[in-house]
Order: C-alpha cells, then structure tokens, then sequence
C-alpha cells in the first residue's frame, strides 16, 4: 500500500491541535459505514487517532445523567433561535413532524458532546457516517414534493466540517444492496423492491443537492465502485495536507 506523506511539520501540541472532522454523505445502500470502518483502520494504522459516530455514541451514553442533562439544556439555550429557524422552514414547506424536529435536536446535542468530548481527548480525525447532511435529508424526504427549493434553504443549518465525502453509487445497485443486507438500518429496508427502487430514485438527487449546497472547501466525491481499500489510498491523499506525518 503507497504511503502518502505531508510536508515535514513538528507535531502539534494538544494546545495547538484541532481535530479535522470529516463529514460522509450519501444514500442507503452504498456503504458508508464499511467505507468509513476502513477508513479509520488505515488512519489508525499510521499512528493517528480517530473517533467515529459509534464512539461519540458511546462517548454519550456514558456520561452521567446530570452531564447528558446539561448538555441538553445548553443546547436548547445556546440552539433556540436556530431551532425555531429550523421549525418555522420546516412549516413553510407544511412539514409537520415531531420526529424531524428531533432529529436536529438529538445530532445539535450530539455536536455538544462532540465538542465536549474533544477536549478531553487527544484526537487527530472524526469520521461522522451519519451527520447533518445525512439526518436532514432523513428528516425531510417522504415529507414534502418540494425539495428543490427546500435544500437551498437547508444549508444554513449544516454544522461545519473540515472534509466533505459523497459516495457516488447508481440506485439500482444501492437498492440491490439493500434488499441482500439482514439489518432494517432504513426506512428503504422495509420497503418492497419496486417501491424501493423507485423511492431511490425520486430522492437520490435531492440528496446529492444537499451536498452540493454545502459551503464546505474540500468536497469530494468518491465512486463505490471501488473497493473500500481502494478509496482509502484515494482518501489519504486528499486528507495528506492535515495529516501530522513526519
């Protein structure tokens, strides 16, 4: 496996360092949680250290019930305006579900306890399979017809990332995978394979708008047509300039 080498820097103090956080995007079905998996093996591999979705979860559920209290309180006072941003575009677009708002809610509490968890910890990369882009799209679609403009209005609402991944994948192959996988891990797992194909279909675009919108400098796009292995040397270099090699 080629190794891909930044400019020689001195390592960087915890004081001085700031973990990159990596953002994955992209439909049911393509392989973003094994992508990311073999991802962080690779990183790991090379000495770095590196937090997923599942160990910011668990990061999470560990935490004393007054900590995960006062996380939840600051986020409804630090996030109040935003959510009610949130709540009112949703309205705008006669979306009115409880869940929707909670799902901005749960992932601004889990931006908490990142940050939370950040400083109390030395990491060099966060690799998020399931973050905002992924949950608003979630939150939204099957809801209105009105996508087009509704994701031009979405962007304000992103948290930041240092990267931004979409995995590109056909729909017929993403549904085919779906329909072979033994989790319900989506909504599209339940669905049958007409009714799922087509679904993909209509929604997959929308998706992807998402993720054009964002303001984001490293945007990236990735082919799940390679192996996971493959986009990893792929993934690495592009990842090269905040690497700390020496």
């Amino acid at each position: 496996m080629k190794t891909f080498t930044a400019a020689p820097t001195s390592k960087p103090t915890r004081t001085q360092q700031k973990a990159t956080i990596v953002e994955f995007v992209g439909s049911p079905g393509v392989g973003k949680t094994t992508s990311c998996n073999c991802f962080a093996e690779m990183l790991q591999a090379k000495g770095l250290q590196v937090c997923q979705s599942e160990d910011l979860k668990t990061y999470f559920r560990n935490l004393g019930r007054r900590q995960k209290l006062q996380l939840y309180l600051n986020t409804l006072f630090l996030k109040a305006f935003t959510l009610v941003q949130y709540t009112a575009t949703l309205a705008r677009y006669r979306i009115y579900s409880l869940n929707s708002v909670y799902r901005f809610l749960r992932l601004s509490v889990f931006q908490a306890a990142l940050d939370k968890m950040l400083k109390s910890r030395e990491v060099n990369l966060v690799l998020l399979d399931q973050w905002m882009i992924q949950e608003l799209w979630s939150a939204t679609i099957f809801k209105t017809d009105r996508v087009e403009k509704l994701q031009t209005e979405l962007k304000q609402f992103y948290f930041k990332t240092d990267y931004l991944f979409y995995f590109d994948l056909d729909v017929e192959t993403a549904a085919d995978r779906i329909e072979n996988r033994s989790t319900n891990r989506s909504r599209f797992d339940r669905m049958t394979p007409e009714k799922r194909l087509a679904e993909m279909k209509k929604y997959n675009a929308y998706l992807h708008g998402l993720y054009q919108h964002a303001d984001c400098r490293q945007k990236h796009t990735l082919s799940t047509k390679q192996s996971p292995s493959q986009n990893g040397e792929l993934f690495l270099k592009l990842l090269a300039p905040v690497l700390p090699f020496n």
